[in-house]
């Protein structure tokens, strides 16, 4: 598993009953309702990435000479 995704490991096995995504100015999320009675939510958390570029701008293109960001 790559470094960008998490394993949801609790959820492993269960039937999923019914799954809904909330969408509200302060609170966005996934939550998953399972036939035994549990319920799984997911926050949604907006970030900014930054990612500089040092770009070289002569006749035409820009070519990017060094990406200094981060993922």
């Amino acid at each position: 598993m790559d470094r960008n995704s998490i394993k949801l490991t609790e959820a492993t096995g269960k039937t999923v009953k019914s799954m809904s995504v909330s969408f509200d100015p302060d609170y966005n999320c996934v939550e998953v309702e399972f036939t035994d009675g549990t319920r799984m939510a997911v926050d949604i958390v907006p970030a900014v990435k930054i990612r500089p570029q040092c770009q070289h701008v002569g006749t035409g293109d820009t070519k990017i000479k060094k990406s200094t960001g981060r993922e």
